[in-house]
């Protein structure tokens, strides 16, 4: 079995032969301290493509496990609708939405050193909410030339070692509490405003699933989408889940199915309580699976509630509590033991909080657990 059928056959809970486990980069923050000369511009993210940066470092380490995200094949335009940006302070930013029915207005703040911060969205009112179902009932898809042939050349370059994976629009409530309002707001409105957000999560979705369909058309290089919501009961409760996206999921999920591909779902915070809702979707798996102590169920109890028909594809580096030695061989004993007795666990060795020297360890020493057997 190649890395490849391996990796498919645990996302997809067939019979892998051991627990994959992969090298992954952030987008924005990773090690920088003890990087080696030849990995330099890889933590500097100078070569302008992740994918490649984790190839590199994956081959660096000799690792056999690839999952590689790929850039967006295809972008929305819209005809009547803009999205202009201008710095209106130091370091302070401001993004307004345009129209036919109004203008909305997004406010950002850069501090130097420090991740980007929004602190005003965009829809605040539901005349909010109308004027960003005019925007999303404007767009239409347009193929992204360049990022298709660098997909194309990706696959070519990757070859049997791993599978290929799109971060890509999450539900209408996840894409709203992430990008265009605030909780707070947004659950004032879905109760004062039942039918207006309801036409503006059907307006998001057909969007959505029209661009699902056209990648997957145009694009069948791509094993995986992952939907990326975030979800997590600091945010959202099961019955939200269960109301707006369960039906939606199912969709998806058989359009990618149709495809011969496998759709994820994004959730990395506390996911005990939405599991069993989860188990009422026909998607592949979890995403960003987070364990105790940041998260809150493990993969032994996770594999109970979700039942045997998800995959769980998760940080090993997650909540490690010491990075002496000794203690990161009995987190990885101990991780190891649980992926393996749940059974269809995908592991990735990252992170900023790590130094390069730590990564490298925990990923020399991942090594010496496989093959695992899975019970």
């Amino acid at each position: 079995m190649t890395p490849r059928e391996n990796l498919l056959q645990t996302l997809r809970c067939e019979n892998p032969q051991w627990i994959p486990t992969s090298a992954y980069l952030f987008p924005n923050e990773n090690p920088t301290s003890g990087v080696p000369e030849k990995l330099k511009d890889v933590f500097n993210s100078s070569s302008g493509s992740l994918a490649h940066d984790i190839l590199k470092l994956g081959e660096y380490w000799g690792a056999e496990d690839f999952k590689l995200p790929v850039p967006s094949p295809a972008t929305f335009v819209s005809d009547t609708c803009s999205i202009k940006t201008e710095e209106i302070g130091k370091n302070k930013f401001i993004s307004t939405m345009s129209t036919p029915k109004g203008e909305l207005r997004q406010i950002t703040e850069k501090p130097e050193g420090h991740p980007s911060l929004v602190t005003e969205r965009y829809v605040k009112t539901i005349d909010d909410a109308i004027k960003l179902i005019e925007y999303f009932s404007s767009l239409r898809i347009e193929i992204t030339p360049d990022n298709v042939r660098k997909i194309k050349d990706l696959q070519k370059l990757l070859g049997d070692r791993g599978i290929l994976f799109f971060r890509t629009f999450g539900t209408p409530l996840g894409m709203c509490y992430r990008v265009y309002s605030d909780i707070v707001n947004l659950v004032y409105m879905i109760a004062d405003a039942p039918v207006i957000m309801g036409d503006l999560f059907a307006c998001m979705e057909e969007k959505y699933f029209q661009f699902y369909e056209f990648v997957l058309r145009e694009v069948p290089e791509i094993d995986a989408f992952f939907g990326m919501d975030d979800t997590s009961t600091t945010l959202i409760s099961p019955d939200m889940f269960n109301t707006f996206n369960v039906e939606l999921l199912n969709k998806r999920a058989d359009l990618c199915h149709a495809h011969g591909k496998i759709y994820m779902h994004h959730s990395c915070g506390l996911i005990h309580d939405l599991l069993p809702v989860y188990r009422k979707t026909r998607m592949d798996g979890v995403d960003a699976f987070t364990v105790p102590p940041i998260g809150n169920v493990g993969y032994i109890e996770g594999r109970k509630l979700l039942g045997p028909r998800y995959s769980m594809n998760s940080s090993l580096t997650s909540g490690m509590h010491s990075m002496d030695k000794d203690a990161i061989k009995i987190h990885l004993a101990n991780r190891f033991k649980e992926a393996g007795t749940a059974g269809n666990v995908a592991l990735g060795v990252g992170g900023a909080h790590l130094t390069f020297s730590e990564m490298e360890f925990i990923f020399t020493e991942a090594q010496k657990f496989k093959p695992v057997k899975q019970l």
